[in-house]
């Protein structure tokens, strides 16, 4: 079996998944941030959403056996 094509198969999912995680994280804290400007109902919501996705990077980083990021106080 061909040990250097796998690896590098594995290596290119762990990078997309990386990728997609870092674009959760980022959305949610643009999320955070653009809630700082809005009425509270829909701050809320905003908030809301961000833990959301939040919650589904963390996910990913277990499914896949990444680096785990420490949890976010603002989700609580």
């Amino acid at each position: 079996m061909d040990t250097t094509r796998h690896r590098t198969t594995t290596d290119t999912h762990d990078t997309e998944v990386r990728r997609e995680v870092a674009g959760l994280h980022s959305r949610a804290r643009s999320l955070r941030h653009q809630a700082e400007s809005l009425d509270e109902l829909l701050a809320l919501t905003y908030r809301r959403r961000a833990s959301e996705l939040e919650l589904e990077a963390w996910l990913l980083e277990v499914q896949f056996g990444l680096t785990v990021t420490e949890a976010h106080t603002s989700a609580a």
